[in-house]
C-alpha cells in the first residue's frame, strides 16, 4: 500500500497538475495516518555516519539529538494535520478562518521541507497535497498567488523540480546568448529552469515580468551608481518576483530579500512602522554593496549569488568539501535551493532579456516618475495625503513601500516621504492646509510582562478589539518588552513622549525571529516604558 502511495504521489509531482472539481469540502480527503518507520531510518542512517567515530559518548549524544528532532518533526506533523482537519470544518462557514488554518499548515510543511525529502515521506506529502488542492480549490487558485505566498512556496517546492523536464531543443536552435558582464552560461540545467518557467511556472512569471516593467527603470539607475553589472537587477525576478513587500517564510523582506541582521550590517532601519528592507534605493543600494563585496571574496559571480542565498559560511563550508572554488563542483554540496539559485538566475535573465522568444508578452518598460522627497509630520496616513494632495495613493503605496501601516511613523518628525516632483506644488498645499485632526496621535507602552491588553484599553479609554488588531498582537497578554502602540487624542498625547528607540520590540518573541534592530546611536536611550513629561 506505502508503495502505491509513493507511486500515486510522484506522478502528481511529475504532473504538476491539482486535481479540481470536487463540490464540497466532504470531498476532500484526508492524508494518512503518521508512522514512524520513516523518522527511525533517517536515524539509523545519520548513526551510521558515526560509526567509525571513536567516542561512544558523542554517538550517545547524537542519538538523543535525533531522537529529539524526530519527537519534534512528528509533533509538527500532528498540529499541522490538526490545523487541516479544522481548515476542513471551517470551509462551508468561515473561508478567512479556512484561509488562516491552511496558512499555518503550509508554514509548518515548509518548515519540515527545509531539512526533509518530501518524497520520501508519504505522509507530509500527502499532507501538502491535500492542501494544496483544498487552497486551490476552496481559498484562492494557485495561478493567482504571488511570489511570498505560503501555498505557492510549497508547490514550487513539490513541483518546480526540473530534473524530469524535457526540452525542447529547437527553442534553443540558433539562440544568440545576450553580452554580459555575469557568465551566462546555456547547459542542460539552465534550459530545464528556461522550460520550467515558461511552462509550469508561466503565469507566475509573466506577472514578475509585467512589475518589472513598472520597478526596473527605478532602480536601474541605482544599479549602475553602484557599479554593478546591469543583468544582476534580474536577480530581483528570483529573489521576490520584482515585489518591494514580498515578505518570505525566513522572514526576509522587500525586492531583495533582505533578513534583518543582514539589513542592520548595511543601515537599513525598521521597525513595525516602516521598514527599509522595502525601500527601493536604500534596499538596492544596500544589495548592490553585499553582492559586490561578496564577488571581491569569491571572484567568482555564481559563488558570490550563491552567498548571498545561503550565506558565506555555508559556500566556504562547501569550498572545502569540494576542494575546488569551481562553482560546478561546489555545488554538490549546497542544499537545493541553493543548489539551484545561479542556474535559476541565469534563466530568469535569459528570458528577461529575450521574452518573446520564450513565448512571454514583450516587456515594454515605463518612464520611472521624477520623484521629491518631501517632509511629512509623523502620524498623517497615506490616504489622508492622496485625498488632501489629489495624488494617487496607488502612486504613494508604490513610492514608499517600506511605510508598513500606511501613515508617516511616530517619533519621526518631517518623514521624507517620496512623491512625483511634478505634484511638489500640491503636496505642499495639502500639508499647510491639513486638518490637525486627521492626524493620529500615539503613546508608545513598554510592557513589564503578564500586562492584560483589555485592562490597558479600559484605562486608556478606547476599545480592546481595535487595539489588538492594530498591533497585530496574537495575544491578549503582553510579553515582557513588546511594545503596544495606544490611539489617543491630540491633547492626551501632550503628556507623554517617545523617541523611536521606545518602538523597538524586545519581547523574547521578537528576539526569537531576529524582528529587533539594532538602535541607532543617534537616538537617544528608551525607558522601559513611554515616560510622562513632567510638569513644571
Amino acid at each position: 500500500m506505502k508503495i502505491l502511495v509513493k507511486g500515486v504521489w510522484l506522478m502528481l509531482c511529475l504532473s504538476g497538475i491539482l486535481t479540481v472539481g470536487c463540490s464540497s469540502s466532504k470531498d476532500a480527503i484526508h492524508p494518512v495516518a503518521i508512522k514512524d518507520k520513516a523518522d527511525s531510518l533517517h536515524t539509523l542512517d545519520s548513526l551510521a555516519l558515526l560509526a567509525q567515530s571513536d567516542s561512544i559518548e558523542a554517538i550517545r549524544l547524537k542519538e538523543a539529538e535525533l531522537r529529539e528532532a524526530a519527537r519534534k518533526r512528528k509533533g509538527k506533523i500532528a498540529e499541522a494535520s490538526r490545523l487541516y482537519d479544522l481548515a476542513l470544518s471551517q470551509i462551508n462557514t468561515s473561508r478567512d478562518s479556512a484561509r488562516i488554518s491552511l496558512d499555518q499548515v503550509l508554514e509548518l510543511i515548509n518548515e519540515l521541507a527545509e531539512s526533509d525529502k518530501c518524497e520520501t515521506d508519504s505522509t507530509l506529502c500527502g499532507l501538502a497535497f491535500y492542501a494544496l488542492q483544498t487552497y486551490h480549490r476552496y481559498i484562492q487558485p494557485l495561478g493567482a498567488l504571488d511570489s511570498d505566498n505560503p501555498a505557492l512556496a510549497i508547490h514550487e517546492r513539490l513541483f518546480g523540480k526540473v530534473d524530469e523536464i524535457t526540452v525542447d531543443e529547437s527553442k534553443f536552435l540558433g539562440f544568440i546568448m545576450p553580452k554580459t558582464t555575469i557568465p551566462m552560461e546555456l547547459n542542460d540545467e539552465v534550459k530545464k529552469f528556461i522550460t520550467y518557467f515558461s511552462t509550469r511556472h508561466k503565469e507566475h512569471f509573466q506577472r514578475y515580468l509585467k512589475r518589472a516593467e513598472i520597478y526596473f527603470p527605478m532602480v536601474e539607475r541605482i544599479i549602475a551608481e553602484e557599479g554593478m553589472p546591469p543583468e544582476i537587477i534580474n536577480l530581483s525576478i528570483v529573489e521576490s518576483g520584482v515585489n518591494p513587500h514580498a515578505h518570505s517564510r525566513a522572514n526576509a523582506l522587500g525586492m531583495w530579500q533582505f533578513i534583518k541582521p543582514t539589513g542592520k550590517l548595511y543601515d537599513l532601519e525598521g521597525n513595525q512602522w516602516f521598514d527599509e528592507r522595502r525601500n527601493l534605493e536604500k534596499s538596492t543600494r544596500a544589495s548592490m554593496r553585499f553582492l559586490k563585496s561578496l564577488y571581491e571574496t569569491y571572484d567568482d559571480w555564481y559563488l558570490a549569488l550563491s552567498a548571498y542565498n545561503a550565506g558565506g559560511g555555508k559556500v566556504n563550508r562547501s569550498i572545502k568539501q569540494a576542494k575546488s572554488k569551481d562553482f560546478w563542483k561546489v555545488r554538490k554540496y549546497f542544499r537545493r535551493e541553493t543548489k539551484e539559485y545561479a542556474p535559476r538566475f541565469v534563466a530568469a535573465t535569459i528570458i528577461a532579456m529575450n521574452p518573446e522568444r520564450f513565448g512571454f508578452e514583450p516587456i515594454r518598460y515605463k518612464e520611472p516618475i521624477p520623484i521629491v522627497k518631501f517632509p511629512v509630520p509623523q502620524g498623517v496616513a497615506l490616504s489622508t495625503i492622496a485625498h488632501y494632495s489629489r495624488i494617487s495613493l496607488d502612486t504613494l503605496v508604490m513610492l514608499n513601500p517600506e511605510l508598513v501601516k500606511g501613515m508617516t511613523p511616530p517619533a519621526y518628525d518631517n518623514y521624507p516621504l517620496v512623491v512625483p516632483l511634478d505634484r511638489l506644488n500640491d503636496i505642499e498645499i495639502a500639508m499647510t492646509h491639513l486638518p490637525p485632526s486627521e492626524r493620529k496621535h500615539f503613546i508608545a507602552h513598554k510592557a513589564r510582562g503578564g500586562e492584560s491588553v483589555k485592562a490597558l484599553a479600559k484605562k486608556h479609554q478606547v476599545d480592546a478589539n481595535e487595539l489588538y488588531v492594530f498591533n497585530e498582537l496574537k495575544s491578549w497578554t503582553l510579553q515582557k518588552g513588546a511594545v503596544l502602540m495606544i490611539p489617543v487624542n491630540a491633547e492626551a498625547a501632550k503628556e507623554y513622549s517617545f523617541s523611536r528607540a521606545d518602538l523597538s520590540d524586545d519581547s523574547a518573541s521578537a528576539m526569537r525571529y531576529g524582528r529587533r534592530y539594532k538602535r541607532t546611536k543617534t537616538y537617544k536611550k528608551s525607558t522601559a516604558s513611554a515616560s510622562k513629561k513632567r510638569s513644571n
